[in-house]
């Protein structure tokens, strides 16, 4: 089985969530332009063409989903974990409306990393906090 660095693999599971939501390719290159687990040095846009084109074939497959799935469990441990998951509800989380299947895309990234359900509640939330503007909060409690 084929091994991928954390970043690379973190850039596989945005490019899985890019593809079953409705955002753009801008957005997806916008968000990560914006992260710190992607400022190291290298070639970003490289790596995020590759990702994606390797995410798309692998899913497309018989079976596909669950093989990229242990594929990224293969390729991200401790911290990196909670990484990649912050960094795909982050992404959901920006376009407002969370579809299902980017819901149960996020349920499977967060039991193939083994990250338990409150923590993965917690990091959903706090990506839904940070996706709403203050002035939408604001309007809400009125």
């Amino acid at each position: 089985m084929a091994q991928f660095s954390p970043q690379r693999a973190a850039l596989m599971a945005l490019s899985v969530a890019h593809q079953l939501g409705d955002a753009n390719a801008d957005a997806l290159n916008d968000f990560i332009a914006t992260q710190a687990a992607f400022a190291a040095p290298g070639d970003i846009a490289r790596a995020q063409e590759m990702a994606r084109d390797i995410a798309q074939d692998i899913a497309t497959a018989p079976d596909g989903v669950d093989t990229l799935l242990n594929l990224l469990a293969a390729a991200l441990r401790g911290d990196a974990t909670a990484t990649a998951y912050s960094l795909c509800a982050d992404f959901i989380a920006l376009h407002g409306r969370v579809s299902p299947e980017e819901m149960r895309f996020l349920e499977r990234l967060g039991d193939a990393l083994g990250i338990d359900r409150l923590s993965r509640a917690a990091f959903d939330r706090a990506a839904q906090a940070r996706a709403t503007p203050l002035s939408a909060a604001d309007e809400q409690n009125d």
